[in-house]
């Protein structure tokens, strides 16, 4: 009964999978962070990720997961389960900085939290619904190689967290399983996106960049049609995206390729404390 926390991301699985994958669109991030801890790609190192799921009479009612420098996930939970999940991270000896999930979860989160709030980030996530094919543009996409590295890094900067003392190379481990696209225009490289590891049938749009000197010119829909495609072809029963919802170009740019949104989800960070090892 309660909360349970773990490091072992096959415990995790074993305890939660099912529960994550009877709502895979929701839980996507959640199921996507679990595959690419257990191949080994740990976000985070040193830093040991944080599982958790909250079982009442038998059943998964609830789930997280923490991969430092990112935020807390909490994927499942009601409203009404936060002040227990704040109560539980706290007598494990858990602090977090940083808290995600839909809207109504991460505020009882951070009032039952007491240490003060602030929203940082509102995102929408998007699922595809019918696949449309943008205005035509100039170029052509390819598949990123490792020794487009180097571009990859540049375009995709702006995704980099803030905080450098636990680095993800989130590119390197897209490229490890091919995961990234480049729009190229005469054989310059104008615009990138890429997919996460595909999970329970589901696959997920994101780093999408474009150069300012290169936008206005519908490439970032190029390439996102591109790789939607790319994700429909391999099999995937679902495409999803995450967009800031303060963003009209890139809302409008998904909604026109027939992405439709499926909830809102906040970031909050909390009073500034000190996190704990565990």
């Amino acid at each position: 009964m309660g909360w349970n926390f773990t490091e072992d991301v096959e415990q995790f699985l074993g305890a939660a999978g099912e529960f994550l994958r009877s709502r895979p669109a929701e839980h996507n991030v959640a199921l996507t962070v679990s595959a690419t801890v257990a191949a080994g790609n740990s976000p985070g190192y040193p830093n040991p990720p944080l599982f958790g799921w909250l079982t009442r009479d038998g059943q998964v009612f609830g789930a997280l997961v923490h991969t430092r420098p990112f935020p807390l996930g909490l994927f499942g939970l009601a409203a009404a389960d936060a002040a227990e999940l704040v109560a539980a991270l706290h007598n494990a000896g858990h602090d977090v900085d940083y808290v995600v999930g839909s809207v109504d979860v991460v505020r009882a989160f951070a009032e039952a939290a007491q240490r003060g709030s602030e929203v940082v980030d509102h995102q929408l996530l998007y699922r595809l619904s019918r696949l449309v094919a943008p205005r035509p543009t100039a170029g052509q996409a390819r598949l990123a190689q490792q020794s487009d590295r180097e571009v990859l890094e540049d375009f995709t900067k702006v995704f980099t967290t803030e905080d450098t003392s636990a680095a993800f190379d989130q590119v390197g481990e897209r490229l490890s399983y091919n995961g990234f696209w480049l729009w190229e225009v005469d054989g310059q490289p104008v615009s990138v996106a890429s997919l996460s590891r595909s999970v329970a049938g589901i696959v997920r749009v994101g780093m999408v960049a474009t150069p300012p000197e290169h936008r206005g010119h519908g490439y970032a829909a190029a390439v996102t049609h591109h790789v939607s495609q790319a994700a429909l072809d391999a099999g995937n029963r679902e495409v999803l995206l995450f967009t800031d919802r303060s963003n009209p170009t890139s809302n409008a740019i998904y909604q026109r390729l027939g992405y439709e949104i499926v909830e809102e989800q906040i970031q909050m960070q909390l009073g500034a404390l000190t996190v704990r090892e565990h």
